[in-house]
């Protein structure tokens, strides 16, 4: 326990301000309990990352009051087109079927960035309420302890969490990079499972860091883990994610396109002869989102195992897409983010210890992108 630091009780603690962390965060603000919720990361997301609705989530969104919004921005998935080689290996559309089941909802599955999604959940949670619950950025927990002796009481407040203040340099993970044209573009990798996990290096700055270095002590009655696949919960609960940990890389391009593939303000799901598949997901503002197939790699069983990225750049994962639609042309006017993804399919060995901390999310379980379903947002 920190010496001299101020202590809060809270009915309930959030780590992390991705979708599913402002998701409980809601809900609870929607029921008028008393909750906190903080995130390592200085801001939130602005370009990128999960886009993908189902049709249950906008349901879910219609209940707090901004799936209109939701609905209003995004475009909307109506049909799939299948491509698939020939017999003489030139591709060639095989299908055209409905994107979403015909008659299961009075919405369909839609797509829009992140971060915009983000934005309609932080200002609900305001709203409901009345400003009192906001999201605490820059700030790290450092330590989890959980009373025993106490979990059975429902008054009692069995979980204490030390808390770090971090500066906005510290909070803030490079998310850009430079294409081979010396433009900047958006870098999604300090978010991929390519990545390691930071949080150590985040303390070790913090600690020399004076004006930052600041720590207070939550004694909270729950606690919600959303804080990704690298949670930092999980670990400190000793819980791991089981299942495979890689058997391909895929890379993800936001692009303006130019090209002269027909298809390319639809979902397709396309497979070449031999250079692997590509999704294509129209998105809003002229955007099209590309998942490419960059490579196979062996099946490694060790959650903590990764392949090399440093050979992973916008430009390569253009170059595997540009083999795959050929004899289509494909390039882009503009690329507004990339990132890449070694898939694998893991779940969490424990969702919760004594009833009174949670895990939610990517924090306990991820799934494997593949060609017939796009990165849909885990909440």
């Amino acid at each position: 326990m920190a010496i001299g630091a101020k202590t809060d009780h809270v009915d309930v603690l959030i780590v992390g301000a991705g979708p599913a962390g402002l998701m409980m965060a809601t809900w609870l603000a929607k029921c008028g309990i008393k909750t906190r919720i903080v995130d390592k990361r200085g801001t939130k997301i602005f370009n990128g990352q999960a886009d993908g609705l189902q049709c249950r989530t906008l349901e879910i969104f219609d209940s707090f009051g901004f799936a209109h919004r939701a609905w209003i921005e995004s475009n909307h998935m109506l049909e799939i087109s299948l491509w698939n080689p020939d017999e003489k290996g030139v591709l060639r559309r095989s299908a055209r079927i409905p994107d979403t089941i015909p008659g299961i909802s009075r919405f369909q599955q839609v797509v829009l960035h992140q971060g915009r999604i983000e934005r309609f959940f932080l200002d609900a949670i305001k709203d409901f309420s009345n400003g009192e619950i906001s999201v605490e950025r820059g700030v790290l927990p450092t330590s989890l302890e959980i009373d025993p002796k106490l979990v059975e009481d429902q008054d009692a407040y069995p979980i204490t969490v030390n808390l770090r203040h971090l500066s906005e340099e510290e909070a803030q993970p490079k998310q850009t990079s430079t294409s081979a044209n010396g433009t900047t573009v958006q870098d999604g990798l300090f978010r991929s499972n390519l990545s390691p996990d930071d949080t150590a290096d985040m303390l070790k700055a913090a600690e020399l860091n004076d004006k930052a270095d600041t720590v207070e002590i939550v004694k909270a009655k729950y606690m919600l883990g959303a804080d990704g696949a690298h949670s930092w919960v999980r670990k400190e609960l000793g819980f791991k994610l089981e299942g495979e940990s890689t058997d391909y890389i895929w890379g993800v391009l936001d692009i303006v396109p130019i090209t002269d593939f027909p298809d390319i303000r639809q979902r397709c799901a396309i497979h070449s002869a031999s250079s692997g598949s590509v999704m294509v997901i129209p998105r809003e503002n002229k955007m099209v989102r590309l998942y490419i197939q960059l490579t196979t790699t062996a099946k490694i069983g060790d959650q903590d195992s990764r392949a090399d990225r440093s050979w992973i750049t916008p430009d390569v994962i253009l170059e595997s897409a540009q083999r795959i639609l050929a004899p289509y042309k494909l390039t882009y006017r503009k690329l507004d983010w990339w990132t890449a993804y070694q898939i694998g399919q893991r779940i969490g060995s424990n969702f919760s210890a004594y009833d009174r901390v949670f895990l939610a999310g990517d924090a306990v379980h991820t799934h494997r992108l593949v060609p017939s379903a796009q990165h849909n947002e885990n909440y």
